[in-house]
């Protein structure tokens, strides 16, 4: 993944020139521009493996330039019609990564000790997802999806499959 960033560091709005990215010796997206603007919503069409998921996942990575004050989420799968809220899918994704990254510190702990460098970016995001602010954490990614307090508690068993 290359590309520069092309706005201001300290503005709302990203734009990043010259991406490039790459998958497997693959080239999926040579040498375009992405000017992401804020309040705005994108959709990304494309054929079956021509790269969506992975220029999401490089956002949600920050493996492309995207200022830190600039919230990323990325929630990689729908979530399953259910009796479940929408809002309770969403905290049970961020508990189940959660879970999952504790499981990789205790892992990389006893693999390489307290000053494991690989530690670093994993207390960073377990602090990003802060346990005790799942709720409002997930409340607050649905709103930035255009949900209304309403639709976070209908059942994702009652939503097309574009809002779940």
């Amino acid at each position: 993944v290359t590309g520069g960033l092309a706005s201001r560091p300290t503005a709302l709005d990203v734009k990043i020139s010259q991406f490039s990215m790459q998958v497997n010796g693959q080239q999926l997206v040579e040498d375009c521009d992405i000017e992401l603007n804020v309040g705005r919503r994108y959709g990304l069409l494309g054929v079956n493996g021509c790269g969506k998921s992975n220029l999401l996942a490089a956002l949600a990575n920050r493996e492309l330039p995207v200022p830190e004050h600039v919230d990323v989420f990325h929630l990689r799968e729908e979530a399953e019609p259910s009796d479940r809220a929408a809002l309770d899918a969403v905290v049970d994704h961020i508990k189940l990564e959660v879970e999952r990254l504790q499981r990789l510190e205790a892992s990389t702990l006893a693999e390489g000790g307290p000053g494991d460098e690989r530690l670093q970016p994993i207390y960073e995001r377990l602090e990003e997802l802060d346990s005790a602010a799942f709720e409002a954490r997930a409340a607050e990614l649905l709103h930035g999806l255009g949900f209304k307090k309403d639709m976070m508690r209908r059942a994702t068993k009652d939503m097309s499959g574009g809002w779940r």
